[in-house]
């Protein structure tokens, strides 16, 4: 790196500090990265390798689960920052929402790997009919993505107007 590039670096890095440093005087606190996760006070999001979902487990207590095989991340953020806030919120209608995420993707990915293997075969009929019926899946998968964003910025919109 040049001498001009540390220098800008350097000095990003002190202003970074100092505003954390503020935010977290006056009493608010961000979501940030953590050992492969995000922490958010006392919530910790960590991807599960296994099942390729994300875990809400407690920081001080890893074996501590709140929540176990959340597909979205951005469900899983907006659980955190519910519990981390202690704020009232429908567990049960989260859940509903990323298990409707869930269907839909799996299904988009369904006719993907379909379509992939009848055209490595050959079968364009076969590959013709998964595409038609991923087309009407995509679009299902586009509202369920619409809903995950809105619970995201409902959660968001809550923890910074909290401050």
């Amino acid at each position: 790196m040049n001498p001009d590039t540390k220098n800008l670096v350097a000095t990003f890095s002190e202003t970074a500090q100092r505003v954390k440093e503020r935010l977290q005087r006056s009493g608010f606190i961000l979501p940030v990265a953590h050992k492969g996760g995000i922490k958010f006070k006392h919530i910790w999001i960590i991807k599960n390798t296994l099942t390729n979902t994300y875990d809400i487990r407690n920081l001080h207590n890893p074996k501590k689960a709140y929540i176990e095989n959340i597909c979205s991340l951005r469900i899983a953020m907006a659980i955190g920052i519910y519990e981390g806030l202690q704020a009232p919120y429908s567990l049960d209608k989260l859940i509903q929402q990323d298990d409707a995420y869930r269907h839909w993707h799996n299904e988009a990915m369904f006719f993907n790997h379909t379509i992939k293997k009848s055209l490595e075969k050959g079968d364009d009929f076969k590959a013709t009919v998964a595409e038609t019926r991923l087309e009407l899946v995509l679009d299902r998968l586009e509202s369920e993505k619409y809903q995950v964003n809105s619970i995201l910025k409902q959660a968001e919109k809550l923890l910074f107007d909290n401050k």
